[in-house]
C-alpha cells in the first residue's frame, strides 16, 4: 500500500501552493477573455470608447448573436481581443456582401520600434505601446503608421463575388479605457475618424460581444446548445470534469513520488525468533558493557586456532590442538607467505580497544580465506 511520510506531504503541499500562486498571478495580470468588450469597465475594456462613439452620434450597437444573423450591407463589425481571433465562414459571407470588419488583435512582427511611442496626428497624440508592426504590402492603404511599419491600415481583398474591406489594428488596446477619458490622448478621436472614413452613410457599427461570451440566442439555438450531444459534452458542462482532472493529476503526482504502481498489498512478515541469535546478542551486550575485550579476544583466538588447524589437517583432536609454532610452520608451507602476520594474530595482547578488535577480526578472516584458496 502507498504510504506518504511527513516530508512527502510537505512537498505535495508546497507544489499545490506554487500552482495556486501562479494561477492567481495569471488571473490578475493577464487580460481575461472579456477584455476588449464594450461592457468591460476595466482598463482593458472599451466601454468608454463605445460611449464616446455614441456621443459623437455614431450608430453603434452591441452584437450578441451568432454571425449567421448578420444582415444588411455597408455596416461595420468591430472585434477587439488580446488573442488570435477565428474566422467563421458565416462572417466571410457577410463581409462578401459589402460590409467592413474592423479587427484589433495581436498580429504583425516585432520591430526595433520603441515599446511606448506617441504619434502626432491632426486629432492629437496617439499612444502606442507595442513593438509590433505590419510590413507594408501592395494594395494596403495606411491609416496610422510610423517609420517601422503599419499600425492601422485598410486592406482590400476579394471574396466570393464582391470585395470585402478590413481594418486591422496591430495594437488591440488602441481604444482601451486606460487610453481614453481624461488622459489627454487622442486615441479615441483618431479611431473614430478612421471609422468615419470607411463607413458608409447610415451604417451601423456593431461591437462584437459574441466574441467575449455575451450571448443572446434564439429559442432554437438555446435548445440545441442546452442538450448535450456527446458524453464528453455532458461532463464538460458539469464540475465533474474539472474534479476528475484534478484527481488524476494528484494521483499521478503520488505515483511519481512513490516510483511504484498500485498492486496487491504487501503483508509484513513476522520475524522468526532465533534463541541462539538472541542469546549471542545478549551475551555480546553484557561483555561490551563489562569492557571484557581481552576475554573476547582470547575466545576468538581459540576459535581461530581450531579453524586454522582444521584447514591444515592438524585438528585430529579438538581438545589437543598443535602448538602455535607447528601451526605457523604448516601455514607457511601451505601458503608460502611470511609467518609474521600469523604470529601477530596468535600472540596475546595486554590491552585492546574496539577498533583494534575489529582490525584483528578482519586480518583473521583474510588469513583463513588465503589458506582456503591455497589448500
Amino acid at each position: 500500500m502507498i504510504a506518504i511520510n511527513r516530508r512527502q506531504w510537505f512537498f505535495l503541499g508546497f507544489a499545490v501552493l506554487v500552482l495556486l500562486v501562479v494561477g492567481l498571478l495569471i488571473l490578475v495580470v493577464a487580460p481575461s477573455s472579456r477584455a476588449g468588450s464594450s461592457f468591460d469597465s476595466s482598463p482593458w475594456g472599451t466601454q468608454q470608447f463605445y460611449t464616446y462613439l455614441e456621443q459623437q452620434e455614431f450608430r453603434v450597437e452591441r452584437w450578441q448573436r451568432n454571425y449567421n444573423n448578420l444582415k444588411g450591407k455597408g455596416h461595420i463589425l468591430i472585434q477587439i481581443s488580446g488573442r488570435p481571433i477565428g474566422w467563421p465562414p458565416s462572417l466571410e459571407e457577410w463581409l462578401a456582401q459589402g460590409n467592413t470588419l474592423v479587427r484589433f488583435y495581436w498580429h504583425g512582427e516585432p520591430t526595433a520600434a520603441p515599446f511606448e511611442e506617441r504619434l502626432s496626428t491632426p486629432q492629437g497624440n496617439v499612444l502606442i505601446e507595442t513593438r509590433r508592426r505590419v510590413p507594408f504590402q501592395q494594395g494596403d492603404r495606411p491609416l496610422l503608421k510610423d517609420d517601422h511599419g503599419l499600425i492601422v491600415y485598410l486592406k482590400y481583398t476579394h471574396s466570393l463575388h464582391n470585395h470585402e474591406q478590413r481594418v486591422l489594428g496591430v495594437y488591440p488596446w488602441l481604444v482601451a479605457n486606460v487610453y481614453g477619458g481624461e488622459t489627454g490622448l487622442a486615441n479615441f478621436a483618431v479611431v473614430a475618424q478612421l471609422l468615419q472614413e470607411v463607413a458608409e452613410p447610415g451604417a451601423t457599427i456593431y461591437f462584437d460581444e459574441w466574441l467575449h461570451g455575451y450571448r443572446q440566442r434564439t429559442p432554437e439555438e438555446g435548445v440545441s446548445e442546452t442538450v448535450p450531444q456527446t458524453l464528453f459534452d455532458y461532463f464538460s458542462r458539469t464540475p465533474w470534469l474539472a474534479v476528475g482532472l484534478q484527481f488524476a493529476l494528484l494521483l499521478l503526482f503520488l505515483l511519481w513520488q512513490q516510483s511504484q504502481h498500485f498492486g496487491p498489498p504487501l503483508l509484513e512478515k513476522e520475524p522468526v525468533a532465533s534463541n541462539s541469535a538472541a542469546y549471542i546478542e545478549a551475551l555480546a551486550g553484557v561483555l561490551q558493557r563489562a569492557r571484557q575485550r581481552q576475554f573476547v579476544l582470547e575466545q576468538l583466538q581459540d576459535r581461530f586456532r581450531y579453524d586454522l588447524a582444521n584447514q591444515l589437517g592438524l585438528a585430529t583432536n579438538p581438545h589437543h590442538l598443535p602448538r602455535d609454532a607447528e601451526l605457523i610452520q604448516a601455514w607457511q608451507i601451505a601458503t608460502g607467505r611470511s609467518p609474521d602476520s600469523l604470529q601477530d594474530l596468535l600472540s596475546m595482547h595486554q590491552s585492546i580497544d574496539d577498533s583494534q578488535l575489529l582490525k584483528w577480526l578482519e586480518q583473521a578472516g583474510r588469513v583463513l580465506q588465503a589458506l582456503e584458496r591455497a589448500v
